[in-house]
């Protein structure tokens, strides 16, 4: 969840900034590359990982805005702390999983649906090796692939508008910008951005199409009278190139639109910078930048403690923060909201003081289950820190994480809020 969760942050940031700076320029080429490189990029940037030496703003709201989405859940401690049978960590891990499996059998749907388009029908080959094919009960021309398919009056009537058209999409390989646009839609369907960027992908589509139909001396209001056509009352396939009629206004508005200065395209470098800003608003601050509420004596002192397990493991095993099984409480997430129900105290001193808040803790697990470190990243105050170090210490040995089936040393981050009634 925490992966996906800035997955939809950076995807978010550099679309925002294709928006402001290049949405309105003809440079459909570049544009299409700037949006690629946007859902690539919200893909991997997430998976980058830096330490910096001291938090900064940056650093406390992006863990600020991802602690209830953290590979573990969010302990709430009371005087009379009882395990819960359900968090809301579960019920937001519950609607994620359930859109995404919808968003899943809907794309698996809709590759059902256009295999069976694409069966059958009168068939020959273009010119470029496309397979064209002919059929009666398809309204609206459309591309997927090397496939172009096409209705036998389409075929008849408007052969090389379409022809041209489509093959263009197919040039262009747009069948595979869409694959992976559904592939970050499963993934992120909560997040508007991906739904603002696939509209704006495929109308770029749709504008490279166009500047080839009329680049081969087809003549533009005979073009344009044919997508009037097309485009009105038809049905379309979502997972295809299609003459698509949400974006007809603009397409023909581009076409007589003055080509934008290429100097227009230096805005793109405004992209560095934020994808910069992007891997650092995801760094994790070392366990030493403590926040200021934290006195440095109380980290030291913990340090001291765990210095003895963590001599026992040699220095060049390597800490995981991405692992294919995550490391857990034996028994799963409710044993070890029982366990801590019967072992966690909410300090005295801090019931006297009216002490609340949230516990950030780094853990460290080694490949045995053990815990080689257990680090107070931020929290309120010394006594409420202390007992949720104390209580994690305590905890028995957790099934370690894994990565192709073999246990590795993982990393992290167990919220802890202290909440008086």
């Amino acid at each position: 969840m925490e992966y996906t969760l800035k997955s939809a942050v950076t995807l978010a940031l550099l679309y925002s900034l294709f928006y402001f700076f290049l949405k309105k320029e003809t440079f459909h080429k570049f544009n299409r590359v700037c949006l690629l490189f946007t859902l690539v990029a919200s893909l991997v940037l997430p998976l980058v990982h830096i330490s910096t030496s001291h938090p900064t703003a940056v650093n406390e709201a992006v863990m600020a805005s991802t602690d209830y989405i953290t590979t573990l859940p969010t302990i709430v401690v009371t005087p009379e702390t009882k395990a819960p049978l359900i968090t809301w960590n579960d019920v937001l891990a519950g609607i994620y999983w359930t859109g995404l499996c919808i968003m899943l059998l809907y794309l698996i749907l809709q590759l059902v649906q256009t295999y069976l388009l694409i069966k059958g029908g009168l068939r020959h080959t273009d010119k470029f090796g496309n397979t064209v094919i002919l059929k009666d009960d398809v309204k609206s021309p459309f591309s997927i692939f090397h496939y172009i398919v096409m209705s036998v009056e389409d075929y008849e009537k408007h052969r090389q508008n379409i022809l041209t058209h489509e093959q263009e999409h197919i040039r262009m390989y747009h069948s595979y910008d869409l694959l992976l646009l559904e592939v970050v839609k499963v993934l992120q369907w909560f997040n508007p951005f991906v739904w603002f960027l696939e509209n704006d992908l495929k109308t770029l589509h749709e504008y490279q199409a166009d500047e080839a139909v009329i680049n081969q001396g087809i003549d533009a209001k005979q073009y344009q009278q044919l997508l009037v056509v097309k485009a009105v009352g038809n049905r379309l396939q979502p997972f295809a190139n299609n003459l698509r009629r949400g974006s007809l206004k603009k397409r023909i508005i581009m076409m007589y639109q003055k080509k934008s200065n290429r100097w227009m395209m230096l805005k793109a470098l405004f992209i560095l910078p934020v994808t910069c800003f992007a891997i650092y608003a995801f760094a994790t601050p070392k366990a030493d930048a403590q926040v200021p509420q934290v006195k440095k004596t109380a980290v030291t002192q913990q340090k001291k403690t765990v210095a003895a397990q963590a001599k026992k493991v040699t220095t060049d095993d390597k800490i995981y923060d991405i692992v294919d099984v995550n490391a857990g409480f034996p028994g799963g997430d409710e044993a070890m909201y029982k366990w801590l129900a019967d072992n966690i105290k909410y300090p005295q001193d801090a019931i006297g003081k009216r002490l609340q808040g949230r516990v950030q803790l780094q853990l460290v697990i080694n490949k045995d289950g053990s815990f080689a470190d257990v680090q107070v990243i931020r929290g309120p105050a010394k006594e409420l820190c202390d007992e949720a170090v104390r209580v994690v210490k305590e905890m028995p040995k957790w099934n370690p994480a894994k990565i192709k089936g073999e246990a590795v040393r993982s990393r992290f981050y167990l919220p802890v809020i202290f909440r008086l009634q």
